[in-house]
């Protein structure tokens, strides 16, 4: 390789030998077609899901994670009792999620919008419907909601993004919905949700976080007043790990725990 390129690779120092500063940009080049050519190689390798040790990583969000997490811990430990899976990169990024992906950093992505690009594979694992939820001590709002109360009260933004706008405008069914009085604006629905039990601020949020915490933090859950789509949530993974039999295994568990568990 060294006359191959012809330049020092190593050169030495003390007793030993050290890369030189072109050795290691050759290194930075060849790292990543040389990691998806071993990656590859163990593709082909059979999984056993009782006896393997693998690690899998999935990058999601928190409002999904409390969907998808205990299910899939419970399937796991029926099915693959020593894989381990890590649920704990969040990417806002969609950049940052395609290279992560391409990379094998982590193996599959949960998120409400898919990645068109070519070489992502996309598979829808369920929709959740919205709502709003108030405070069952509301001044306001006690047996129902109408058009003109949601329009005139104070919100708390659910700001999970999609396609560059919030997640409700995102789903409106009118385009051309008022604008709401934004009182507080979170990424997370437990604090939405706990937040609106404490005010008189509106929160919209998924139908099955709603019913989750409605009882535990004291609010009223009602459909929304206006017509919505449902907001879906993708698996996505890069197609060099495709033929991937432990990767296989991730999607039908994956897939399989939220069917257990009757949310998908």
């Amino acid at each position: 390789m060294r006359e191959q390129y012809q330049d020092p690779l190593f050169v030495r120092q003390g007793r030993g030998i050290v890369p030189t500063n072109f050795a290691v940009e050759l290194h930075a080049d060849i790292q990543e077609p040389l990691s998806l050519l071993i990656d590859g190689a163990e593709s082909r390798e059979t999984f056993e899901p009782m006896n393997s040790q693998r690690t899998f990583r999935v990058s999601s969000h928190k409002d999904i994670d409390l969907l998808l997490v205990p299910p899939l811990k419970r399937y796991k430990q029926k099915h693959a009792p020593h894989v381990s899976i890590q649920a704990d990169i969040e990417h806002l990024n969609e950049q940052d999620r395609q290279e992560d992906l391409r990379r094998r950093r982590v193996d599959v992505i949960l998120a409400t919008v898919p990645l068109k690009d070519h070489g992502y594979h996309n598979q829808l694992l369920l929709e959740q419907e919205l709502v709003v939820t108030v405070s069952k001590s509301h001044p306001r709002i006690q047996e129902s909601i109408t058009e003109e109360d949601f329009m005139r009260e104070s919100h708390l933004l659910w700001r999970t993004q999609r396609q560059n706008t919030n997640t409700l405008d995102s789903v409106a069914v009118d385009a051309n919905l008022p604008a709401r009085k934004i009182a507080y604006s979170t990424g997370s629905t437990v604090t939405a949700l706990m937040l609106a039990s404490e005010t008189d601020w509106l929160c919209v949020t998924s139908k099955w976080h709603a019913l989750k915490m409605a009882d535990k933090f004291d609010l009223n859950v009602f459909a929304l007043p206006f017509e919505t789509q449902k907001v879906p949530v993708y698996m996505t993974w890069h197609q060099s790990q495709k033929r991937d039999q432990g990767h296989q295994w991730l999607r039908s568990a994956i897939i399989a725990s939220l069917e257990e568990a009757d949310i998908a």
